[in-house]
């Protein structure tokens, strides 16, 4: 029976992807893009936008990123060093405008980069992707990446930057594609300046450059990625705030103490039935600094997994250096990174599915894994951000949180519902990438 389940899957993937085949992306685009404008100034995650990135914004006063490191600003950024330049010019703009600080023009603006980033996706993928796996291929990725709803939900709606770090990590991905290590290195190097992240995908995209092109292009790509690091931090360092600027990446790991960050994952149902099964109380359970097995604290178990998994994913790529196999793989590697570790946030899942999008097109397991987590990718995140809106009563007409005094038993029984359907994705995935970029004979592989 689930092995019929499982093909039923695979070929209502394989008909819708058939059906998208036919859609113009562009088109589709340009409502997507009208419908976040329109939105943009109407939702956001009122903790991150006007807790954090508007007070950021206003401290550089529209020409001074470096300070929003400030160390008398409150809170202080914890963000690497291109947020700040995107926040800069947030603020150039609404003072420009003579915009209040709070307001249409300022959310707007501010949301600006992450849309304009979703939107490169597109013509990044149906121009970037020809010569690799064709014309079809190529405009059914770009058709794949303006349906992704969880980056409309992170740039549109929420107020991140998730998206900008995803269009920069998929322009390195087909730019390697298209063989040119050196540039995709130095792509990397950028979106490793957005976020730390970033790091997940240089196993896989530098096990590929050293298969296709040598140690030496390789090496050469990394020096790309350290130099384009190096022009984004400069400034940031020249202004003397170099030293917190760093504290973005080396404070990083155990910033939150906590086994997960909202994030809908295996430790999100851990803490669940920690706290309703097992009886530990809620300030304890969630601890990621606790014994987990033996003398390993689940911090340290998380990372142990990760290393594991990304080493098998490796591994396969090293002995299959294929396009299918670097696309799928890096997918899976970013999957695993939100599944796996502890203190992961819960929208670093919206990275994942622009890059399946790459993958999705060249198998209906992929395509599969790909619309199932364009669902969980957007009701997750989804879920905490209804939660904002409803708590500070953004949009007039909805019902404030005390109109429903068991809110939190719904919120935390429908994210529970999505870790499970993310568990269930995240195996799924595992076997898929086993099957077709591990064990499958060459002819039947998908290239």
């Amino acid at each position: 029976m689930e092995a019929r389940r499982r093909a039923d899957v695979i070929r209502l993937s394989g008909r819708l992807l058939r059906a998208l085949a036919a859609v113009n992306p562009y088109a589709l685009l340009a409502g997507v893009l009208a419908l976040g404008l329109a939105a943009a100034p109407l939702v956001y995650h009122h903790f991150d936008v006007r807790g954090f990135f508007l007070v950021w914004a206003r401290a550089t006063e529209g020409a001074k990123p470096w300070a929003v490191y400030a160390a008398d600003l409150y809170p202080p950024c914890d963000y690497p060093p291109l947020v700040p330049y995107l926040l800069t010019l947030a603020e150039a703009g609404r003072r420009l405008a003579h915009a209040p600080r709070v307001g249409a023009i300022s959310l707007v603006l501010l949301k600006l980069p992450g849309l304009l980033a979703y939107a490169a996706l597109v013509p990044l993928c149906a121009i970037g992707l020809r010569r690799t796996f064709g014309e079809s291929h190529a405009r059914l990725s770009a058709t794949l990446c303006a349906l992704c709803a969880p980056l409309f939900v992170n740039a549109a709606l929420w107020g991140q930057f998730d998206a900008v770090t995803s269009a920069l990590l998929v322009a390195a991905l087909v730019v390697l594609l298209n063989g040119r290590p050196v540039v995709a290195g130095g792509l990397v190097g950028l979106a490793l300046s957005a976020k730390l992240m970033v790091v997940v995908s240089i196993p896989t995209l530098a096990v590929w450059a050293w298969r296709r092109h040598g140690p030496g292009r390789m090496l050469a790509g990394a020096a790309a990625g350290a130099l384009a690091l190096a022009l984004v931090a400069g400034p940031h360092i020249l202004a003397g705030a170099g030293s917190a600027m760093l504290g973005t990446y080396t404070g990083a790991v155990g910033f939150y103490d906590r086994r997960t960050m909202e994030a809908c994952n295996i430790w999100y149902l851990l803490d669940i039935f920690d706290i309703y099964v097992r009886g530990v109380p809620k300030h304890v359970a969630p601890l990621d600094s606790r014994p987990a097995l033996g003398p390993l604290t689940f911090r340290e178990l998380g990372l142990l997994l990760f290393g594991g998994y990304a080493t098998f994913v490796a591994v396969a790529l090293a002995r299959r250096p294929t396009p299918y196999v670097l696309a799928l793989g890096t997918a899976m590697n970013h999957f695993a990174f939100f599944m796996l570790p502890t203190e992961i946030q819960g929208r670093y899942v919206t990275v994942i599915v622009p890059l399946l999008a790459v993958a999705a097109p060249l198998s209906a397991r992929a395509a599969g894994l790909f619309l199932g987590l364009c669902v969980t990718a957007t009701l997750g995140p989804g879920l905490e951000l209804t939660r904002q809106v409803l708590a500070h009563g953004q949009i007039p007409g909805l019902p404030p949180l005390s109109a429903f005094p068991d809110y939190r038993l719904y919120f935390r029984s429908a994210a529970a519902l999505v870790a499970a359907v993310n568990v269930a994705l995240f195996a799924w995935g595992t076997v898929a990438f086993w099957k077709e970029a591990v064990a499958a004979p060459p002819r039947n592989r998908p290239e």
